[in-house]
């Protein structure tokens, strides 16, 4: 089976898996800490654990694969602003949640930025390689710099009447998460423009 798929078609399902992974994480921490009973949180989450190849189908191979996307996207969005409902204090937890979900793929040290950038886009969901979401400006050793030229994400939220800032808060950690061990940080002003460089060393 596997002949009939590429290696970018398995990167896009491990991307889809890590997401899922966060989701379980979070549904997790609402039954630990008594925001929800188990029941209530794991129809959000799929706990698949086989390859690409035994679950696909090849007949449709780009269909199924963006179905997924939305799939996970989707049920993230709904989880997360059904907990944050009526107690927003619990943002900080499900960031922290993040955070660690993001160490869990950390990043090598002694990366130049590009590599680091690379790394980035092999693990976080953005639609599928066809949409385009990340067009890179300009990099250095250091430094890479980026635009997104679409929002493939917020549609998620509002359609669950969530907040896009409460993704893009998660992401910001799961993210950091991730380059803890690298030495680089992302960040941006305006959310199109995206800078990712070596942290200030501090004295």
């Amino acid at each position: 089976m596997s002949a009939f798929l590429a290696p970018i078609h398995f990167m896009v399902y491990g991307k889809n898996q890590l997401q899922e992974q966060l989701i379980a994480a979070i549904a997790d921490k609402a039954v630990a800490e008594g925001w929800a009973a188990a029941n209530d949180v794991e129809g959000y989450v799929r706990r698949e654990s086989q390859p690409l190849d035994a679950v696909i189908d090849l007949a449709n191979i780009h269909g199924w694969l963006s179905a997924n996307i939305e799939d996970v996207e989707h049920r993230l969005a709904a989880l997360v602003t059904e907990l944050l409902f009526g107690h927003p204090e619990r943002q900080e937890v499900l960031e922290a949640v993040a955070y660690d979900e993001g160490k869990k793929q950390e990043a090598d040290e002694g990366l130049e930025a590009g590599e680091a950038f690379q790394y980035l886009m092999t693990h976080l969901v953005d639609g599928m390689p066809c949409d385009g979401v990340n067009m890179m400006r300009d990099q250095s050793a250091d430094t890479f710099r980026w635009d997104k030229m679409a929002d493939v994400h917020s549609r998620y939220w509002t359609e669950v009447e969530g907040s896009p800032a409460v993704y893009k808060a998660l992401r910001d950690k799961f993210t950091a998460g991730m380059l803890d061990k690298s030495g680089y940080e992302v960040y941006s002003s305006n959310d199109v423009n995206y800078v990712l460089q070596k942290k200030e060393m501090t004295a």
